[in-house]
């Protein structure tokens, strides 16, 4: 190429050594905290930082605010999918056969998080159709089109184009987000107001309760029908009681933060269904 002419038309550009390794802080061991209960924690957290400042009505960083719940929900998703493998012995046939790194189980060994999570490196949960693939690929679950699940998904995919225009164009909202959120044909700006945010946040708590309850609610009848649960608590409390870790959220259950209280109501569909099994089965 050639070079006849420079013309001086700003500043230059600045020579800059950066310690990249210098904003990297060992992460303590992972907590008992489970995902869903992590989710709530640091988005209330993040909530109150922001809502209780200056800036709480400044569409810029409530712009910022909704960017990082939705960072919290996909953060939620990898950790609760990857977290299956450990409690579930159905989900390990459907886990075992995914692709991670060979260093992965070196390398989240002392973190108190699955190995498994190396298979959303590269992935960005921020789509509907995604999201359930990822329950299918993980969990071997599709989620009906019709479901609470998929309706609170494809709301969160609405919040997710909204981050979108945040993260990569400073808020301008071009055809592709237009088309997805249903405005006016034309160039816009996303400028976000307090309750607007506070409403889009519901709108990331909301599938994350969808994602939670859904999991569960499958993951338990699943272990009924293939005979996972016997119906006795000493010999169900290993397993009931790694599904009750990962899945419930202290201070919102029903059965008072005790595991084997909700049991209580699992062990008689279990046996009705076992007696239901050996009636058909018994010699007439």
């Amino acid at each position: 190429m050639s070079s006849y002419v420079t013309l001086t038309l700003h500043h230059s550009e600045e020579t800059v050594s950066c310690d990249f390794t210098s904003v990297l802080v060992p992460s303590p061991r992972r907590t008992t905290e489970n995902p869903i209960t992590d989710y709530f924690v640091a988005t209330g957290t993040l909530v109150k930082k922001i809502i209780d400042t200056k800036y709480a009505d400044d569409s810029d960083v409530l712009g910022l605010l909704v960017l990082g719940v939705v960072s919290s929900a996909e953060f939620y998703f990898r950790t609760v999918l990857s977290d299956l493998s450990r409690v579930c012995p159905v989900c390990v046939l459907h886990t075992e056969a995914i692709n991670v790194p060979a260093g992965s189980p070196a390398f989240y060994s002392t973190s108190g998080y699955a190995p498994t999570m190396s298979a959303f490196e590269h992935e960005s949960l921020a789509d509907s159709k995604k999201i359930a693939g990822e329950i299918r690929r993980f969990a071997g679950f599709g989620c009906s089109d019709n479901s609470s699940v998929k309706r609170a998904l494809d709301d969160f995919e609405l919040l997710c184009e909204l981050r979108h225009c945040f993260v990569h164009s400073r808020g301008f909202a071009g055809l592709k987000a237009i088309r997805a959120l249903g405005g006016e044909r034309r160039v816009h700006t996303v400028r976000v107001k307090q309750q607007q945010a506070l409403d889009f946040i519901k709108l990331s708590h909301n599938a994350v309760r969808a994602v939670n309850h859904y999991l569960s609610n499958e993951v338990l009848n699943r272990w009924i029908d293939k005979d996972v649960l016997v119906g006795n608590w000493t010999a169900d409390k290993e397993y009931f009681s790694r599904y009750w870790q990962l899945f419930s959220r202290r201070g919102e259950d029903s059965y008072s933060g005790s595991a084997q209280r909700a049991y209580a109501l699992v062990k008689p569909v279990v046996l009705r269904r076992k007696q239901g099994i050996a009636a058909k089965v018994a010699p007439t």
